[in-house]
Parts: structure tokens; C-alpha cells; sequence
């Protein structure tokens, strides 16, 4: 799409109606990568910004932003009116408890892989994430404390020891 096309779409759905706009960029198979891992973290937030002026309505970022401190920076800088997030919340449902306790650092980030999640869904099975695999599955994978705890020692460094 031109920018010209993009404008005039904005400002045609503005027009029908719309009280918000979400500026999702791509797909996961488009040619140029939007969501993917290689995509740096809120990549095509400028595209929001570039935007912002065109039409009235509040504008969403979205597009591999995964963690509060990129949300945040995108925001005060003006490039959105707010953020959207799937992804993220898969790999952690906690995500924004963590980052309103001021514990960004303890939020189980997305890799931005698509494996468990989108790839899964385009192949009719039920989404998950490769770094939460409970991620849609909390019925199914409830973890409750042993009735006879045992004491181990993992021994090496390898990838069993670790």
C-alpha cells in the first residue's frame, strides 16, 4: 500500500464510524517480517506516529512490542495514542502486574517466534507459547505441590544440569 492509500483508509474508517484505530502492520508470512524475532522490538511504531496527524481518532501501536519499557518509550515519545499486546500475554498472563509492581525484570518475555501460538493456530490446534506452554492449557497443566517432596542433586552443566 502507498501512504496515500493508507491516509485514505485511515480517514475512510474514521468516517464510518470508528472511535479507535489499531495500526497493526503485516502478517506473520508477508515479505517483509513484521512480527517475527528478527524484528526489532516496537519496529513500525513510526508508522503510528506518521499517522497520528491524518486523522483524529486515538491511534493503537502494535507489532513486537513485548515489554513495558519499549511500551512506555513509545508513549511518551507521542508515536501512539496506546499499545496493544497478544503475544506477550501468552508468554506471560502476569505481564502487566509485573510491570505495575516495578518488576519488568521477572515478566517471561516473547520471543517473538510464532511457533506455539500463530503456527499452532493455522493448523487448527489450540494456541500455546514456547516460553509459557500452560499459555491456553492452564486446566490441563495444573501444577500443585507434591505430596512427598524428594531432595536431588543435579550434577554437570549441560543441558540436563542446568
Amino acid at each position: 500500500s502507498t501512504w496515500e492509500e493508507i491516509t485514505a483508509l485511515a480517514q475512510a474508517i474514521e468516517a464510518a464510524g470508528a472511535s479507535i484505530i489499531n495500526t497493526g502492520i503485516g502478517w506473520h508470512e508477508a515479505r517483509v517480517p513484521t512480527i517475527a524475532t528478527a524484528v526489532p522490538r516496537g519496529a513500525f511504531s513510526w508508522v503510528t506516529h506518521k499517522l497520528k496527524g491524518s486523522v483524529s481518532v486515538p491511534l493503537v501501536a502494535t507489532n513486537r512490542i513485548n515489554t513495558p519499557e519499549i511500551a512506555e518509550q513509545i508513549l511518551t515519545e507521542g508515536h501512539a495514542d496506546m499499545i496493544s499486546m497478544a503475544r506477550p500475554l501468552l508468554a506471560d498472563p502476569n505481564f502487566m502486574n509485573k510491570a505495575m509492581a516495578g518488576t519488568p525484570e521477572r515478566i517471561n518475555t516473547c520471543i517473538g517466534c510464532n511457533q506455539a501460538c500463530l503456527d499452532h493456530v493455522f493448523q487448527m490446534k489450540p494456541a500455546s507459547c514456547l516460553v509459557n506452554p500452560r499459555a491456553c492449557h492452564e486446566t490441563e497443566l495444573v501444577y500443585a505441590p507434591t505430596a512427598t517432596p524428594l531432595s536431588l542433586a543435579v550434577v554437570g552443566a549441560g543441558p540436563a544440569g542446568l
